[in-house]
């Protein structure tokens, strides 16, 4: 995930009580465990969303590569010149391997931070949504058509559904002033709920927003700044229903992402809750069919690095147990950013979500609900 300031990444479902069950399902965790990964997609700038449809597809968005339309940002350095374009992509994988381009969508290139385009993806129905980009009201020209915004995607294009942007102006939940980059909104996060409306998690604005998929119409289910520690920014990234019915958000946490700050909270009634804590770099969260919900770590961050301070190789899926007891099922994996399932327990991770372009790829873990903690 990149994102236009601090507050977000880039400043750049039990078991049977019977014994003998208990020693076959151990004997397939350990087979599943040690099945290589699959690649599914590759070629990606930046992959952020990824979604398994009832059919087998994989769907999966990245951030593109920005593009030729210019604005200024005012940004720690000063002004800077910006960019936007119709780069970044919604890709469509058949359960064959064919591997095609749905629609191109916004992807808007913030200086200093690098180009921000497709977020998480929801399907109700037939119809697939996505998250779509960065605005800040501090850039020189007005917010283009499709940024910072919810959008219907498919094969005759996207459509913007909702303005997330003008609601953010409009009421700036998490109380960032103006003069500071308040105004600034990244609808990334996004799940379908039980109610039919579709649930955003913003890390520009530090809030979950609720969008009603025929209207438009943006409503505010809960602020969620000042929740990891690192000031207002707490920086929502991953929403999901747990097995429960309740909300649940993944916060990465603001920069410079101290390790340990990340975390997932319960939403109940417009507050926030702490469900799992003491994890780092949280870019999503996820309910498996197992009925577990996964998170991912991106990784960490290391300031004194020199280049690149987001230390590669270091990403995670955990699994949180019902209480918010954590466990390492996957590690070793390069800027994860988001993970899918199919009814199988099969996980999809979007990987590389950041590196040279043409980088990113989607890889398929067999049987990942049955792997034993490491």
């Amino acid at each position: 995930m990149r994102s236009a300031s601090a507050r977000r990444l880039f400043a750049p479902s039990s078991l049977a009580a019977l014994v003998l069950a208990g020693l076959l399902v151990g004997c397939t965790r350990e087979r599943a465990a040690q099945t290589p990964p699959r690649l599914v997609a590759s070629g990606l700038n930046g992959p952020q969303g990824v979604y398994v449809a009832g059919d087998g597809s994989v769907w999966v968005t990245d951030d593109g590569l920005g593009g030729a339309i210019t604005f200024t940002a005012v940004g720690p350095g000063g002004p800077a010149q910006g960019n936007y374009g119709d780069s970044a992509r919604v890709v469509r994988v058949t359960p064959d391997g064919t591997q095609s381009v749905v629609t191109s969508t916004p992807s808007v290139f913030v200086p200093g931070i690098g180009p921000t385009g497709g977020g998480k993806i929801a399907v109700i129905g037939s119809s697939v949504y996505i998250g779509s980009g960065v605005w800040n009201a501090a850039f020189s020209v007005g917010r283009p058509d499709k940024v910072a915004a919810v959008l219907r995607v498919g094969e005759s294009g996207a459509q913007e559904v909702a303005n997330i942007f003008a609601f953010e102006a409009a009421t700036n939940p998490d109380g960032v002033a103006p003069e500071q980059g308040g105004l600034d909104t990244h609808p990334y996060g996004l799940t379908a709920g039980p109610d039919g409306q579709l649930y955003v998690a913003d890390a520009g604005a530090n809030a979950v927003f609720r969008v009603d998929p025929a209207s438009g119409a943006v409503s505010l289910v809960a602020s969620l700044a000042g929740l990891t520690g690192t000031g207002a920014q707490s920086v929502p990234t991953g929403v999901t229903f747990g097995n429960d019915g309740s909300l649940y958000v993944s916060l990465l946490s603001g920069g410079p992402f101290p390790s340990g700050a990340a975390r997932v909270v319960k939403v109940s009634g417009g507050a926030a809750s702490d469900f799992a804590t003491g994890m780092t770099m949280l870019t999503d969260v996820e309910r498996g069919p197992d009925g577990h919900l996964y998170a991912v770590s991106f990784g960490r961050f290391d300031a004194s690095a020199g280049g690149n301070p987001f230390v590669a190789n270091a990403g995670s899926v955990i699994r949180l147990k019902a209480n918010g007891d954590k466990e390492t099922v996957l590690s070793g994996l390069n800027y994860p950013t988001s993970i899918a399932f199919n009814p199988d327990g099969d996980a999809f991770v979007a990987e590389n979500g950041v590196g040279a372009p043409g980088s990113g790829r989607v890889m398929r873990y067999t049987g990942l609900t049955r792997y034993t903690p490491q």
